[in-house]
């Protein structure tokens, strides 16, 4: 069944929601309450390492992440470890992707926008503790936009704009609401899920058959293929907080995802994951040690940290029966 914790999702979001979560509970729901920690499962076998209350592990990086626990799909935050959880947004209709700005002040997110009898996927902002809920433009976009990545000066958001039958890179402008292609020479940028370096100075994004991973500098000029996949589909490249290296997760269509990096000096690629179930959605801790990722390994999508060299040091951070996931570290 479709699941929106991953990534390769139809334009018809709250459709597909409501299939996911058809069983879901409302916000009386017992399974998990919205400001506590997350409550250790009852089969340990499942989990490489549980995290405790230790105050060494709770610091001032948060990790946002989607969940139904409450009701309608909702942004959350956690501390690295799990602890310390706090409902962000409390809208009636599902919110997807959450982004962190580089001032870790506000967190971009897809939501569905309506006017009249049409709808199309949006950008909302709110702040870093929940409130100033708005729409990035006064008026709904005449476009589907999906994956909001801020620029590291906070200016604009890249996202992903759909012109049938394709996605384009695009720019939203924070203080005019204005939207622009991306263009290369010779047309826009077909492609999807873009993100910038730290630096500010190169785009990673999916190729327009899901097969590559590309950059192309802000510009548009030096497009060059990171990686090729000769089968399953990528999706979801970020670049390391140093630029060194991108992860990227490759994969069938709602089936068995895996999370790669690549060393972009050196050239080598390696597999982190390799659960019997999909693993995806991974996002860089600030200073490159650790990814936090979903997995569906011990069952409902469950969010967990490890190594980015290894994929040792497995740690599940969240523990309810719902799936959970979306993770994004804050910078």
């Amino acid at each position: 069944m479709f699941s929106p914790f991953r990534r390769f999702r139809p334009l018809s979001l709250a459709a597909a929601t409501v299939l996911s979560f058809a069983g879901c509970t409302g916000d009386d729901s017992p399974l998990a309450p919205v400001d506590a920690g997350p409550v250790p499962p009852a089969d340990l076998s499942q989990v490489e390492a549980v995290v405790s209350a230790d105050a060494a592990l709770i610091t001032a990086q948060r990790i946002a992440f989607l969940s139904p626990r409450n009701g309608p799909l909702s942004v959350y935050k956690m501390d690295p470890a799990g602890f310390n959880v706090l409902r962000l947004t409390k809208t009636a209709d599902p919110v997807y992707q959450p982004a962190w700005s580089y001032d870790n002040k506000r967190i971009a997110m897809v939501r569905e926008r309506w006017d009249g009898n049409v709808s199309r996927t949006d950008i909302w902002l709110v702040n870093a503790d929940g409130t100033n809920g708005h729409w990035l433009r006064n008026t709904m976009s005449p476009w589907h936009l999906q994956d909001p990545s801020w620029a590291p000066d906070g200016t604009h958001l890249l996202v992903s704009m759909y012109f049938a039958p394709y996605w384009y890179l695009g720019k939203f402008d924070v203080a005019s609401g204005n939207i622009t292609v991306l263009h290369p020479i010779g047309g826009g940028i077909i492609g999807r899920a873009p993100s910038y370096d730290k630096a500010g100075k190169r785009i990673a994004y999916v190729g327009s058959g899901r097969l590559t991973v590309d950059q192309v500098n802000t510009d548009g000029s030096g497009h060059k293929v990171l990686f090729k996949s000769s089968g399953p589909p990528v999706d979801l490249p970020r670049f390391s907080p140093d630029g060194g290296r991108i992860v990227f997760v490759k994969g069938p269509l709602g089936g068995n995802t895996d999370v790669f990096v690549k060393n972009l000096g050196t050239g080598v690629v390696t597999k982190l994951t390799s659960s019997t179930a999909a693993d995806g959605l991974a996002t860089w801790s600030p200073d490159g040690a650790k990814l936090a990722f979903v997995s569906w390994r011990a069952g409902p999508g469950q969010i967990y940290t490890m190594s980015s060299s290894t994929g040792g040091s497995l740690t599940r951070i969240t523990h309810t029966s719902v799936s959970e996931g979306a993770p994004v570290w804050s910078h």
